[in-house]
């Protein structure tokens, strides 16, 4: 039968378009047996796309009465369903895209946990956000992370600054006592100076507790290196100076015609103490010349710790010249341990040092 439609011809001499839409899909209709053996699918008009009288393209689409794949036609929920028709998911927060030669195609990359995504669309890269600082929920900026170290009221810090102010309290009581005895024959003959010394070194020990527990800085991280090896250093070039001494002395009672030795004075005796602190005071200068202390930042996931920063090993080197105190010292206590009793400070020194080297 003509179709009364008219077609006509554009500038171009091109038929304009007019196509008719179907949906291919099963049959519901009950068939006799020829048509189910013939074909049990069948093409039913659901629109048209045509083009009208100002040239433009013009879509009527009935989606209610399309059967999508998969979607039984007896089941109008099933019917509705949409299927999804897009190459690409869009990506998920903390994902950048990769196109794969199309532009309308793109594989989804994870950036790091650390990371975020910049970029514009399309030139989208994964930048770690600096040391210290953490991406947002939105994975498009970094913020910075809080900063933690020892709180001065935490339990932490509580125990050994409590066992520090008492260690202090004990060490300037003594103190005191011996400034008050000083006339006494029992603390000259232990030779007070070197014993104030000796004092001064435990409570500087006691006192290195603040630095470490407070928040590392620059002045901290300085005082930690110096403070740490020079109160070992005050205490054992005491006790290494008191012991050579001693030894001296009663290995010149041995020999005939020289009964006192040299530099057994109180005053040469602190001389010979300070030249030992001061060996330890310079190596220490030392290292801090070759290894600048600085505050170090440790992120573990959303934790920042500060800490001084100081190689374990350095640390260590630091504070061979103490051990080397101890040892030699030791060795004089093991010399001296037959004084008389008048001298049995000795047997305290050398218990002193045997239950040093086992510490060290």
């Amino acid at each position: 039968m003509p179709d009364s439609r008219q077609i006509k011809f554009n500038s171009e001499r091109f038929v304009p378009g007019h196509y008719r839409i179907y949906n291919y899909r099963r049959s519901h209709k009950t068939s006799s047996l020829s048509d189910t053996i013939s074909s049990p699918y069948e093409y039913v008009s659901v629109g048209e796309w045509k083009i009208d009288r100002n040239q433009n393209g013009e879509l009527n689409l009935n989606i209610d009465s399309i059967v999508w794949p998969g979607a039984n036609i007896n089941d109008i929920t099933s019917s509705q369903t949409i299927p999804i028709s897009r190459c690409s998911e869009p990506c998920r927060v903390g994902e950048l895209r990769q196109f794969q030669g199309d532009s309308c195609c793109w594989v989804c990359t994870p950036c790091n946990e650390t990371s975020i995504v910049t970029g514009l669309e399309g030139h989208e890269r994964c930048e770690r956000c600096p040391i210290g600082y953490w991406p947002t929920q939105n994975r498009t900026s970094c913020y910075k992370l809080k900063e933690t170290s020892i709180e001065l009221f935490s339990v932490l810090a509580i125990v050994p600054i409590s066992l520090s102010i008492i260690g202090n309290i004990l060490t300037l009581f003594v103190m005191i006592l011996f400034y008050q005895k000083r006339q006494t024959p029992i603390v000259k003959a232990s030779g007070k100076e070197l014993c104030f010394i000796m004092l001064g070194g435990i409570h500087l020990c006691y006192l290195m507790t603040f630095p470490i527990i407070m928040r590392p800085n620059m002045i901290t991280c300085i005082i930690q290196r110096v403070g740490i090896g020079l109160a070992f250093s005050m205490m054992y070039a005491a006790l290494l100076t008191k012991t050579n001494r001693i030894a001296r002395i009663f290995e010149s009672t041995k020999k005939q015609g020289k009964l006192r030795p040299q530099y057994i004075s109180p005053r040469s005796q602190l001389v010979i103490c300070s030249c030992l602190i001061m060996v330890q005071l310079l190596l220490s200068l030392l290292w801090i010349a070759y290894e600048r202390p600085y505050v170090d930042i440790i992120v573990h996931e959303r934790l920042v710790i500060l800490k001084c920063q100081m190689n374990k090993h350095s640390f260590l080197f630091s504070l061979i010249y103490n051990v080397l105190l101890v040892l030699i010292c030791t060795m004089y206590a093991v010399r001296t341990r037959k004084v008389p009793e008048n001298f049995n400070e000795t047997k305290f020194i050398g218990f002193t040092c045997y239950t040093t080297c086992i510490l060290w």
